[in-house]
């Protein structure tokens, strides 16, 4: 542990810390060209820029001439950053503590990705988080903030380990050192101690800290996925995907709807251009590229190009991503696997990767046999499958039940021998994981809430009704079928996001006693 000096006479300062990445030793490749420097002997260089006074901009745009031309209203930017390299490990490793807008000082791509997350997850016990920022992967990408009036555990957030993307932690922490309450994201922000005397030894604790594995006891699964971050490693990762989209190797490519749509809206799909093209039923990167005509010879063009969604009650766009967006890609580099979903690179962990594929391997079909889809939209083709099977379609037919789940489809097909089918056409995590969800929420609440039997029973056919609605069901007598129509020829394989909620849902509803069963729906293009 490095030793501080006596603290007694240090103030309190609050300060933001960042580790920059161990090849980055040269001051020419850290600091902005337009930064002056000033040596700090036995500590490091201090960065800044200079500071001006400027009238704000919102006495002009808004006030326009209201405002006499004298009035003293000023506004000023201070921005400094003080360098301090620290020995560790017999290497250099540069610190910079950011004051002001200090870190614009800094260039892109020096700083080291979630050094403060660790160091506090390091210095945190499992039951004194107080705060944190989350990504939910597998739906449509949502970000969030929350904060406890006291401190709990990563359970208590109701952190899902699986699909949520930790970026922030704030918690309370017995580390003298670094203080009582610190947050850590790419920084370490805290109130502790620590000034221009001190602060040597104190990054030297930081390091240790950042170090250390204790976080892998209680917070292990942080390293199961990570954003990816580096401009240059997207660059790279963004390369690889043109090379293998010019050459055609599309077998972990793929476009999809990025988010959860209304079908039955759908007059149909149009790339690039609002007014010209054809119209597609549905998008995909063949039909893409046939129709750009030229090779997409770099990642702008995926980016800049759009994909138009057509409503079929106004014939007007309803909805439009890039088609960046709308690629999903699955790369193998380096001996690691990274993800492209909704327009994000995302880095698996290699264990991570074989625990979910195992998982998704167990799950096998169904004996029942759905027949092929011919039909534009999914309810065309629920109608009529339910008819083909002799069973009873349930698509669009809503249970409103209170509470957090409000609108509810018990299935899309219930079969005479119990059969709970749910279909959705193949796309990229944020639909197949809405799918999976609808199965867990209708299976849980069949099996749990009696109210909820009878409100199904109201809306079931005489052949089909519970003999006793409010007595639990024989959930193993069931099996929850998850339906995928796919135009592919090849066996069905989901994107990996879409994996891990299949895992959940598959996991949830056998703990209840269901069969879970996953079936292809071969499509022919209409």
């Amino acid at each position: 542990m490095a030793i501080m000096p006596r603290t007694s006479l240090v103030k309190t300062n609050k300060i933001s810390v960042y580790m920059l990445k161990s090849e980055q030793t040269d001051l020419i490749n850290i600091v902005e060209d337009e930064a002056k420097r000033a040596t700090i002997d036995g500590v490091g260089t201090f960065i800044f820029s200079e500071s001006h006074q400027f009238k704000p901009d919102w006495i002009q745009k808004f006030f326009g001439g209201a405002l006499p031309n004298d009035i003293p209203l000023f506004s000023s930017i201070a921005r400094g950053t003080l360098l301090v390299p620290i020995t560790c490990e017999n290497q250099t490793r540069y610190f910079a503590i950011t004051f002001g807008g200090g870190k614009f000082l800094l260039k892109d791509n020096v700083i080291e990705e979630r050094f403060g997350l660790k160091v506090v997850l390091n210095s945190a016990n499992a039951g004194s988080l107080r705060s944190i920022d989350k990504t939910t992967l597998g739906s449509v990408p949502k970000q969030t903030r929350e904060q406890m009036g006291r401190e709990v555990t990563a359970s208590e957030f109701g952190i899902d380990i699986e699909q949520d993307l930790i970026s922030s932690v704030t918690a309370k922490t017995n580390d003298s050192i670094l203080g009582k309450t610190i947050t850590g994201k790419d920084a370490l922000t805290t109130s502790a101690r620590v000034d221009i005397t001190n602060i040597v030894a104190f990054l030297r604790h930081c390091y240790e800290r950042y170090k250390s594995t204790d976080y892998k006891i209680n917070f292990g699964w942080i390293d199961q996925i990570a954003e990816i971050k580096n401009t240059a490693v997207i660059s790279q990762l963004d390369e690889i995907l043109i090379q293998k989209i010019q050459n055609r190797d599309l077998r972990k490519i793929w476009m999809s709807v990025p988010e959860v749509i209304n079908w039955e809206d759908l007059e149909g799909f149009r790339y690039c251009r609002q007014t010209r093209g054809d119209l597609h039923p549905d998008i995909g990167m063949d039909s893409y590229l046939d129709e750009m005509g030229t090779p997409l010879t770099d990642v702008d063009t995926l980016k800049k190009d759009s994909v138009f969604m057509f409503s079929l009650a106004n014939n007007n766009v309803s909805e439009h991503w890039s088609a960046y967006k709308c690629t999903y890609a699955e790369i193998e580099h380096v001996e690691e696997l990274f993800v492209l979903n909704n327009g994000k690179w995302y880095q698996v962990d290699k264990s991570f990767k074989n625990h979910i594929t195992r998982d998704y391997e167990t799950v096998v079909a169904s004996s029942i046999t759905l027949p092929n889809c011919t039909q534009a939209d999914e309810r065309s083709y629920n109608v009529a499958a339910a008819a083909t099977l002799g069973a009873h379609c349930m698509d669009r037919d809503i249970i409103y039940h209170g509470g957090t789940h409000g609108q509810i489809e018990f299935c899309d097909i219930l079969t005479l021998d119990k059969k709970l089918i749910h279909i959705k056409r193949y796309g990229n995590s944020a639909p197949l994981s809405h799918l999976f969800f609808q199965g867990i929420v209708s299976g849980e609440l069949f099996a749990r809430d009696s109210e909820f039997r009878v409100k199904v029973n109201d809306k079931l056919p005489s052949a089909y009704k519970l003999a006793d609605p409010r007595s639990r069901p024989r959930t193993d007598d069931y099996e929850v079928v998850y339906g995928i129509i796919s135009y592919s020829n090849h066996p069905l394989d989901l994107p990996f996001f879409s994996k891990v909620s299949l895992k959940n849902a598959h996991q949830r509803l056998e703990g209840l006693g269901y069969k879970v069963r996953l079936n292809k729906i071969k499509s022919a293009r209409v």
